[in-house]
């Protein structure tokens, strides 16, 4: 079964949506993407060291620990790969109760496109996040689009609240993204 974001998340709360025309084929955007590390990001680390809470104001975020690591599997808490089509697109999804400091998430197979899809439980906020690459003259056209769906009416207006703070930081982790992928494409 092919999981797309349309699949995965028809209808949405929430969703914003991002792109950038990177001067590189296809191929060698799939593969930058793929290959991004946490360290190629100073504004998404600035913004975890935020999100941290009072022990990473102080101490920081330790970049050498997650300089190897990609974006997938950056926090044991991050969004998982529910599905790919290379070099075309990757879908990431996660469910939590995003409004506490440290986000819960409930008992169920993370990275499952089907129990992901299935998933109905009151009190949660489930999220998709894409990438998709498409060849656009002698480029690629890279956009990212996120949505997100409250199971109920009380975790709506819990993230609908949290939405307004974040947004921003998000639609900045976003643009990370993307500038990153097209400063890594133009180096060789």
């Amino acid at each position: 079964m092919n999981w797309t974001l349309e699949r995965l998340l028809p209808t949405f709360d929430k969703r914003e949506h991002h792109s950038r025309l990177i001067h590189a084929p296809q191929d060698r955007v799939w593969h930058t993407l793929m290959d991004l590390r946490a360290g190629d990001l100073p504004v998404t680390l600035g913004l975890m060291r935020v999100r941290g809470g009072p022990s990473t104001w102080v101490k920081g975020i330790d970049v050498g620990a997650h300089e190897g690591m990609d974006l997938r599997v950056l926090d044991s808490m991050a969004p998982r790969e529910m599905a790919a089509d290379p070099p075309h697109e990757v879908v990431l999804g996660d469910i939590a109760r995003y409004v506490a400091l440290r986000p819960s998430r409930p008992e169920i197979e993370r990275g499952d496109p089907e129990a992901f899809a299935g998933f109905a439980e009151p009190g949660w906020s489930k999220v998709v996040m894409n990438f998709r690459l498409t060849p656009e003259g002698d480029g690629t056209l890279l956009s990212t689009e996120t949505r997100v769906l409250a199971t109920d009416a009380s975790a709506r207006r819990a993230f609908a609240l949290y939405w307004g703070v974040m947004r921003a930081g998000s639609s900045l982790i976003r643009h990370d993204i993307l500038r990153a992928i097209e400063k890594k494409t133009r180096t060789p």
